[in-house]
């Protein structure tokens, strides 16, 4: 895949080539290929122990237009998925890591590299993550077009910036021109205040297309781009060309599983305006888990029974630990927090608030007869057993915090009564905390499961709320006092508490009927299995002899016209269904733009799956028209969307956003869920969020 060549700004008489050759070093690369190239469907083979990425000493702060937190991770699992160690190797300038690249001393570079059009073949490059610009900056009184008028300005910039270099450049170009060169650690942000600090007078930074990073800054302007078409990349030696096919066909396969939450703030009305209420929460046996690939719980059924209440769709963010769901809260990336959360770590913040309380649940340290009735201070050097990811599991590693020697067991969450119960009995365990509802169920299967101490607890069963969200905060209180102990209360509390065997917490190993299917045929077009699991949940409830009222039939909702034009006679039949609907989602998605970052365009396909590509393509012009990013779904087209379908009732476009919102809340519980089910094989002190 090729990227768009860079356009330059440049003084006649000052070139690209002599640009670039201030920027890079040219070394000879190494010519004998490391990697073996394995076809997309199979899994890779790589020659090598690690794999050793070359960053930016702060990439973060260095790379405001990349999702550096999702790119890290995407690597991290590629690593994981093919044995590899995993090796970060920093450097201070991109010059600095293609020079290393090019010596043999790294294997890829995540650093946004000038591209250098007298020599295209030095370097391999990536599907692309994102177009983006180098814009300059100043303050309202500053009148400059080109980067000739900057002649007699001081200019900002920062160390790690390839664009520095050419600055340098133009100081000796132009007269009195003063290029500042910050430290490689500032951010965006910081280089935009030294503008009213008058540090100097002007600044180069990177931003998304139609993105305005001096949008709360009034007293800034974008004065002119001075390089533009521009995409993050990821860069090879040509030797690796097996290792860049590898990493693309991942990137398509899973760019999507590491989608950062897009901000949003507001009180009810907005949300209401949305149509969509954001729910963050946490894997947990009891309130959200899977069952046979469908979410359940009695906290997740009782948010979705507040959002019909108020005629709202509902996505679920599922987080990884405390830290993050407050986090998230915080930075506005959910509404609502629906999981129990540490009554005193929510005090610590002011701008979080908690509802009224609307179940009581203890947690009680079980053993059997013949031991001695057990407390917390009785638990040093035990075996104590808990479900992953519970409450349980977050209560002993408070014991463990607070240092108490014990030896903990943590058991999958989908562990019956009756395992434990034996557990137990063949003194596997030596005790176990439960929740006290458990009690009954244990103690009908063994007898001689008996309580000790029951332990104190701060995991209220309430939801979390910013604090500003008044008119959310009275609605959600008004639902949970009015629904308090009422007919539907008391259905969910009986059904995940009183009737532990009615419902049963499942894992990952069989998300629908169909999976061996799924897999199948989503990896040979390069999707992630999951992603099509919940495409298919979204259209037919996993029910092949599903039928809409516009003729759509089968699990992947399939039109006729549809069907036939990737080859499927029937639609019903689950097989062909689920291969004419994955091969016809891989035909939306490559007619996008390839500047398009995999990860959007995903959202895209499913987006014109739904609707038809041409509506979306209207929609991502409309954005573009209004400064929203055109090539971003979430918080950008899909806000037009929204508005056509208010426009035009005939649209059906807010259905779209529902539509694509509902298939990631179910895919991010699914992509998460193998991490949350397995995490903490012994408890630590959760780490804060990044």
């Amino acid at each position: 895949m090729h990227s768009k060549r860079s356009n330059l700004r440049c003084p006649r008489a000052f070139g690209w080539r002599f640009v670039y050759h201030l920027t890079l070093i040219a070394v000879a690369c190494i010519a004998q290929p490391d990697y073996v190239l394995t076809p997309a469907s199979a899994a890779p083979a790589l020659e090598i122990p690690a794999l050793r990425v070359l960053k930016l000493r702060h990439h973060e702060a260095n790379h405001p237009h990349r999702d550096t937190s999702g790119e890290f991770r995407l690597l991290s699992r590629f690593a994981r998925q093919n044995g590899l160690n995993l090796q970060w190797i920093d450097g201070i300038q991109p010059s600095e890591l293609v020079a290393r690249l090019q010596r043999g001393e790294g294997d890829i570079v995540i650093a946004d590299v000038l591209p250098d059009p007298g020599d295209a073949g030095k370097l391999l490059s990536s599907l692309s993550m994102g177009p983006f610009t180098y814009a300059v900056y100043g303050r309202r009184d500053v009148h400059a077009l080109t980067p000739h008028d900057l002649a007699g300005l001081r200019i900002g910039i920062n160390l790690s910036s390839p664009m520095w270099p050419y600055l340098h450049a133009l100081q000796r170009k132009l007269e009195a021109v003063q290029v500042v060169v910050l430290p490689d650690n500032t951010d965006r942000e910081a280089l935009l205040q030294g503008i009213d600090d008058d540090t100097y007078d002007a600044v180069v930074v990177t931003a998304r297309v139609n993105e305005d990073p001096a949008a709360t800054m009034p007293q800034l302007k974008r004065l002119f781009e001075l390089s533009t078409d521009n995409n993050s990349l990821w860069h090879f030696r040509p030797s690796q060309a097996g290792l860049r096919d590898q990493l693309n066909s991942f990137l398509q396969r899973y760019a999507a599983a590491s989608a950062v939450p897009h901000a949003a703030f507001g009180d009810l009305d907005d949300i209401k305006r949305r149509r969509v209420i954001r729910v963050i929460t946490r894997i947990d046996p009891k309130n959200y888990f899977l069952k046979r690939g469908r979410p359940a719980g009695f906290e997740y059924e009782l948010v979705r029974s507040f959002a019909n209440h108020n005629g709202l769709a509902v996505e679920f963010l599922v987080a990884e630990n405390d830290s993050q769901v407050l986090q998230w809260l915080r930075d506005g990336f959910g509404d609502i927090v629906a999981t129990r959360v540490n009554t005193a770590a929510v005090a610590a913040h002011p701008d979080l608030h908690q509802s009224v309380n609307y179940f009581h649940s203890a947690d009680v340290i079980v053993s059997r007869y013949g031991n001695p009735r057990l407390d917390t201070t009785a638990l040093t050097g035990k075996r104590v057993a808990v479900l992953a990811n519970s409450i349980q599991h977050r209560q002993l590693s408070g014991l463990v915090s607070a240092g108490i020697t014990l030896e903990p067991v943590i058991l999958a969450p989908d562990t019956s009564p009756e395992s434990l119960a034996r557990l137990l009995k063949l003194a596997d365990a030596d005790a176990a905390i439960v929740d006290a509802h458990a009690l009954t169920t244990l103690r009908s299967v063994d007898p001689h499961v008996y309580a000790g101490a029951s332990l104190s607890s701060e995991f209220n069963y309430a939801w979390t709320l910013r604090s500003g969200d008044t008119e959310l905060a009275a609605t959600v209180d008004d639902f949970l006092r009015s629904n308090y102990r009422k007919e539907t209360y008391n259905v969910l509390a009986r059904r995940y508490f009183g009737r532990p065997h009615f419902v049963r917490f499942t894992s990952m190993r069989e998300l629908s009927p169909y999976d061996d299917l799924v897999r199948r045929h989503a990896e040979s077009f390069d999707f992630d299995w999951r992603l099509i699991v919940a495409q298919m949940y979204q259209e037919s409830r996993f029910d092949p002899a599903a039928l809409s009222s516009a003729g759509a039939g089968g699990l992947m909702q399939l039109l006729p016209n549809t069907a036939r034009s990737v080859g499927v006679d029937d639609a019903f039949d689950p097989e062909s269904g689920i291969r004419g609907g994955v091969a016809y989602l891989n035909r939306l998605r490559q007619r996008f733009d390839n500047d398009i970052s995999p990860r959007e365009r995903t959202w895209f396909a499913l987006g014109a799956y739904n609707i038809g590509f041409n509506r979306i393509e209207r929609a991502r012009r409309q954005a573009a028209a209004q400064g929203l990013d055109s090539n971003r779904w979430f918080g950008h087209v899909e806000q037009v969307m929204r508005d056509m379908g208010r426009s035009d009732a005939s649209c059906h476009c807010g259905q779209t956003v529902v539509y694509v919102r509902g298939i990631r809340s179910l895919y991010d519980t699914y992509s998460r869920f193998d991490d949350s089910a397995t995490a903490g094989l012994s408890p630590q002190p959760e780490r804060p969020a990044i």
